[in-house]
């Protein structure tokens, strides 16, 4: 007989994205409290409306003062999220020779530096409680880089390295780090609705996967174009 999970406390940043809002509704629905975070306040305290005794704190994650202020709120509202989502992304999608220093700046500051900032304020409080998880939803571009995507490909490989040496980093203090291999998101062709998503991330956390592919196309063709670069190149 299956026990159904206790109830958690969920952070999710870029909450009020298609994915980050389709993730705080399922969670909720499942009884877990979530925590929204986002940039935009208007429309994150709109979600907040929406989704019973859901918390909302706008984060900019480009911004590390930010990131230290939301540690701070929630150490002084009480909340100790056990699961962290890191769904927030800058998805600027532009050829590299058309791409501003300013923005590829941006776009590594909010993927990859201010993800991990976050990782490291909320980690050593889940380090102090023995327990813990962090989602990273990263991207198919993060192991096939896409043409016009190269700044937003290279943020997406970081988080896949960081995703691996974060999990064997804190096992130690019993926090699982999930990898989402995220593909498009919607009902069209080569695209996964969000609450499938939703539902791989859930089931990932509760059989403490390391990664999530939601196509086993997908997975083996990751794998053969890491272990043979030269497949990747021809296609």
């Amino acid at each position: 007989m299956h026990t159904a999970p206790s109830p958690k406390t969920v952070l999710i940043t870029g909450a009020t994205g298609t994915v980050g809002s389709g993730l705080a509704r399922h969670f909720a629905a499942k009884g877990h409290t979530v925590v929204l975070a986002a940039r935009d306040k208007q429309r994150l305290h709109a979600l907040a409306e929406q989704i019973r005794e859901a918390k909302a704190y706008p984060i900019d994650l480009a911004n590390a003062r930010s990131i230290e202020m939301l540690a701070m709120h929630l150490q002084a509202d009480g909340i100790r999220p056990d699961v962290l989502i890191n769904n927030a992304a800058d998805v600027t999608s532009k050829p590299l020779l058309e791409t501003s220093l300013e923005e590829i700046d941006h776009i590594i500051r909010v993927n990859v530096t201010g993800t991990l900032q976050l990782c490291q304020v909320l980690g050593r409080e889940m380090a102090m409680r023995g327990s813990g998880a962090i989602v990273n939803i990263s991207s198919l571009a993060g192991y096939k880089p896409n043409p016009n995507q190269t700044a937003y490909s290279i943020s997406k490989g970081a988080l896949n390295v960081a995703s691996e040496a974060l999990r064997a980093e804190l096992k130690r203090y019993n926090i699982h780090v999930v990898n989402v291999a995220l593909m498009g998101v919607g009902h069209g062709p080569a695209q996964v609705p969000v609450d499938q998503v939703a539902h791989r991330i859930e089931r990932a956390l509760h059989n403490r996967e390391p990664e999530i592919f939601f196509y086993r196309r997908s997975k083996w063709l990751m794998r053969l174009y890491a272990a043979f670069p030269w497949l990747a190149r021809r296609t």
